[in-house]
């Protein structure tokens, strides 16, 4: 079968329970680290894909361990960044991990370069075991995305955020953090929400159909959210550049009435992404807004909570636990379906090509990161 953005949207619910039911192959490495050394500030780097996860993964670590997170784009930690700056922490106090899926970032490649020659131990998350990021870290952690065969990650940003949160439970639990009772009810709740995937998969659909006619309107827009899923913002933002190739932004919401604002009219999409967070309380406020400026009708809300809504928005139905109503991947598989479903033929016709390139096109020697690989792998140029 050929590979396809839209499979690998539609496999995420097969992919998420197979990350859960092996999360020992990613957690027991994390958890042997905590054991060994006491680890209080931990570097997440990563590009993309890698870095939107990464801004919730620091969240969960903090809610669930004693340590201070901090995401960092590689080439600012590169060529900016001074470790450990005020001295506050030990050398073997400071972890520094670097995420690239397909293990051939070269920014995160150099980044991790840079921490492991100064002393601090590293370690790579990635789904290629093999691959250039593994010769220069202390430790590699298998990503349980299987691999993607086209540039625009979708199925490997679910999984990374779904690792990401069970490894701070096994962490925390680990160094009794989270006691037996939290614990067990958090793995349970994981499985039942994996368990109602399916449903919330045909949810989105049916909602896109619904709408598709407006949406298939859209030339601008923006997405908005706040908290854990300040991510799902800033990936959609991604998706939809690389994918519809209009202009949709995505902002903390609160950030998003203060100045950007000023630039939206009529024709601006607005998806507010409304998660059970402390900022709920200000989404109705947020909604009114666009109706007594006239700013623009096409306003989505995309929620799992009660609230009064229109017809257009979406609420997700199935049963689903509380703890997982303010979680990233509701709002994320459906703006992952507008990305791919506004304009299909053109995107799986370039995908192919990519594709057929990277199978058919001869090996060189790239002199950036003095190896012999395709230009597209190994440079980022395709």
């Amino acid at each position: 079968e050929t590979p396809s953005m839209i499979g690998y949207i539609q496999d995420q619910g097969r992919a998420l329970k197979a990350t859960f039911e092996n999360r020992a192959v990613y957690c027991n490495p994390f958890c042997q680290i905590f054991q060994e050394r006491d680890i209080r500030k931990i570097y997440l780097l990563g590009s993309g894909t890698s870095y939107n996860a990464a801004t919730a993964i620091k969240q969960y670590l903090e809610m669930y361990l004693p340590v201070e997170a901090e995401v960092m784009i590689p080439t600012v930690f590169t060529n900016h960044a001074k470790i450990n700056r005020n001295c506050i922490y030990n050398q073997d106090e400071i972890l520094v991990v670097g995420i690239s899926q397909s293990g051939t970032s070269v920014s995160t490649i150099e980044a991790m370069k840079k921490a492991k020659q100064e002393g601090y131990y590293t370690v790579a998350i990635t789904e290629a075991t093999e691959s250039l990021i593994t010769k220069e870290v202390d430790r590699v952690v298998k990503l349980t995305c299987g691999k993607e065969e086209i540039p625009v990650e979708t199925r490997g940003y679910s999984v990374t955020l779904l690792q990401g949160y069970l490894t701070a439970l096994e962490v925390a639990h680990s160094r009794k953090k989270l006691d037996d009772t939290d614990f067990e009810l958090r793995i349970t709740r994981t499985a039942e929400f994996l368990e109602h995937y399916p449903e919330i998969m045909e949810q989105t659909e049916k909602w896109y159909l619904a709408n598709q006619k407006e949406l298939l309107n859209m030339r601008k827009g923006c997405v908005a959210a706040y908290g854990l899923n300040y991510c799902t913002a800033i990936e959609a933002e991604l998706k939809l550049f690389e994918t519809f190739k209009h202009p949709v932004r995505g902002y903390e919401m609160e950030e998003m009435i203060h100045g950007p604002q000023m630039a939206f009219d009529e024709d601006t999409y607005v998806f507010l992404v409304a998660s059970e967070e402390k900022e709920l309380e200000r989404v109705p406020r947020f909604i009114q807004f666009f109706e007594e400026n006239h700013i623009t009708e096409h306003v989505f809300v995309i929620t799992a909570n009660e609230m009064k809504l229109k017809e257009k928005d979406l609420c997700f139905y199935a049963p689903i636990p509380a703890e997982f109503r303010f979680r990233l991947w509701l709002r994320e598989i459906v703006l992952q379906w507008v990305s791919i479903q506004q304009n299909v033929p053109r995107i799986e016709k370039h995908l192919r090509i990519f594709i057929w390139r990277n199978s058919h096109e001869p090996v060189h020697y790239c002199n950036t990161c003095n190896t012999g690989r395709r230009i597209c792998r190994c440079c980022e140029v395709f």
